[in-house]
């Protein structure tokens, strides 16, 4: 692990919280809701290296709140964790504020820790925020997941990525927008893993709609024989209770 100090980006990924720059530019900020009560259930950022602003607003203890990021083996896992520096925020002792944990793709988890209460203020928002936490290191290939736990009422806003550039952003079990690429066919892990959460019936569908070779790995205590050989064109879905719980791409 290593600690980063990449002042210039996060500061620049701050100033869309108050702008009204649109989609097309970079470091859009994206809202977490109480619909996104798990990684599983949040929003998935199809390329980790792009820089995020994700807040997350909390209304009292024991809520949790997640996203997604997909990244590829040894591109770089980055995250920072901010508050503005105003009540009740910046008079929350360390462990009253919200828990923040990264699981990656082969689930190990990592709970950040607080190691500064750094200020800057920032006169674009006419703002003073306070960094906690800044973190990164080599990824692994796959989805990480990012869950945020309240201890009481608090608001956050955590930093993901550091590239200036537009970041297309998935809806959790909503089947996504993709456009077949030209050449071989090749479904990215972000666009699999938009399967999570959905019926079985609606992951079928959709995967049809799209043009993608779908296979059921598993289906509760049923693990289904597959074929060893790995397709870029097919997702492998795993199913409990009617639900999808895993999409992997091959």
């Amino acid at each position: 692990m290593r600690l980063g100090r990449r002042t210039l980006t996060t500061l620049l990924a701050l100033a869309f919280i108050g702008s009204n720059l649109n989609l097309a530019s970079a470091h859009q900020p994206v809202n977490l809701t109480a619909a996104n009560s798990s990684a599983d259930k949040g929003p998935i950022l199809v390329d980790g290296k792009v820089s995020f602003v994700i807040r997350a607003n909390f209304t009292k203890p024991n809520q949790t709140q997640g996203f997604r990021a997909a990244l590829k083996a040894d591109e770089t896992l980055f995250f920072e964790y901010l508050i503005i520096d105003k009540a009740p925020e910046n008079r929350l002792a360390n462990n009253k504020l919200p828990v923040a944990t990264i699981t990656d793709p082969a689930g190990e988890k990592t709970v950040i820790k607080f190691t500064e209460r750094t200020k800057f203020y920032y006169p674009f928002l006419n703002t003073n925020f306070l960094y906690l936490a800044r973190y990164d290191q080599t990824a692994i290939d796959g989805v990480y997941k990012f869950t945020l736990q309240s201890k009481t009422k608090a608001a956050i806003q955590v930093v993901v990525g550091t590239l200036e550039t537009y970041g297309e952003v998935l809806t959790p079990a909503t089947c996504p927008a993709w456009d077949k690429p030209a050449g071989e066919p090749m479904i990215l892990q972000a666009y699999a893993e938009s399967l999570v959460g959905m019926k079985k019936e609606s992951a079928q569908s959709c995967a049809a709609k799209l043009g993608w070779q779908y296979r059921i790995g598993q289906e509760d205590d049923q693990m289904f024989a597959l074929t060893r050989d790995y397709r870029l064109d097919r997702v492998t879905v795993t199913i409990k209770s009617g639900l999808i719980t895993q999409a992997l791409v091959g």
